[in-house]
Parts: structure tokens; C-alpha cells; sequence
């Protein structure tokens, strides 16, 4: 199975029956996709959280994310705050918000990491190693369909910093 088109095809069947897997999870949860993404973000950032951040790694246009804020604050589960008297505010978790996360997307993170460790150090490395490899490709032909070469440049510099390749 050396041939590049079976590959590929495998290699999204895979991807989308992962992505399939979240889907559930979030449904199974009464969470929104959107909803769920936050939340997961949230919870394995390191930094303070932005409207701007999320969007940018879950990857959804910032009305949807701002749509989805606004039902998570009606819902009591977050609460914004000032990011240095910026436009941008930060979105932390209310004690409600940290209860629901608890309950979902923390159950997931634990999950992924069980699934990680499933595996040896050796076979971590070089999925995250080749996955990264084949973004970075990918990222730089496809930029000619975007005619931003700055965005894709960008973005293959964040992922080698991100994982000091």
C-alpha cells in the first residue's frame, strides 16, 4: 500500500471517522460542535483565552465562535474580561463553565492522552513528526489556491516553533 492515492484516501477516512468520534462525544454531551471546541481549548490552553485564539485553532469563522460565546455567557458557563483595555477580551470559565468541562471535554482530553500513551515514545514521535511533515507540505500547495503566501509561510513557522521541528 505504497501508492500515494490509497494513501491519501485512507488517511482521510481515518481523519474523518476521527472527527466523527468528537462529533459524538460533543452530542452525546448536549454540546454544540462550536461549544465543544471552546471548551476543549479552554481547557488545554496554557494562556489566557481570546476570541480571536479560539477561532483561530479550532479553525471556524470568529461569527460562529462570537455566536457560540454568546450562548456559552447566556448559559452561564463563561464570563468575559478585559485584555488590557484592548478590543480583545479574555473568556474565562465560570465555576459552572469548570463543572461542565469536568464532565466533557476533560473526560475526552483524558482520553486522547490514554490513547497517546497506548502507543510507544518512538511511534509518538513520528506520527506528530510526519503529520507535521505532510501539514507543512500540504500547506505550502495549497497556498496557491489562497494566494497568500504570507498565511501559509505563517502558519508552517507556527507549527515548527509549536513543535520544535
Amino acid at each position: 500500500m505504497n501508492n500515494a492515492k490509497e494513501i491519501r484516501f485512507l488517511f482521510h477516512a481515518t481523519l474523518n471517522s476521527r472527527d466523527e468520534l468528537y462529533r459524538m462525544a460533543g452530542k452525546a454531551f448536549g454540546l454544540s460542535e462550536c461549544t465543544f471546541w471552546i471548551l476543549y481549548y479552554m481547557r488545554q490552553s496554557e494562556e489566557k483565552v481570546t476570541q480571536k485564539a479560539v477561532s483561530s485553532f479550532i479553525h471556524r469563522p470568529k461569527q460562529t465562535v462570537h455566536s457560540a460565546l454568546k450562548n456559552m455567557i447566556k448559559s452561564g458557563l463563561i464570563e468575559l474580561g478585559d485584555y488590557n483595555g484592548k478590543r480583545h477580551k479574555y473568556i474565562t470559565l465560570t465555576t459552572k463553565g469548570v463543572a461542565v468541562a469536568e464532565q466533557t471535554v476533560d473526560l475526552v482530553l483524558a482520553e486522547e492522552t490514554a490513547a497517546f500513551e497506548d502507543m510507544d515514545s518512538k511511534e509518538r514521535e513520528l506520527l506528530l513528526s510526519s503529520l507535521v511533515n505532510y501539514s507543512n507540505n500540504l500547506t505550502t500547495r495549497m497556498s496557491k489556491f489562497r494566494n497568500a503566501k504570507e498565511v501559509s509561510e505563517s502558519l508552517m513557522i507556527n507549527l515548527q516553533e509549536d513543535f520544535s521541528l
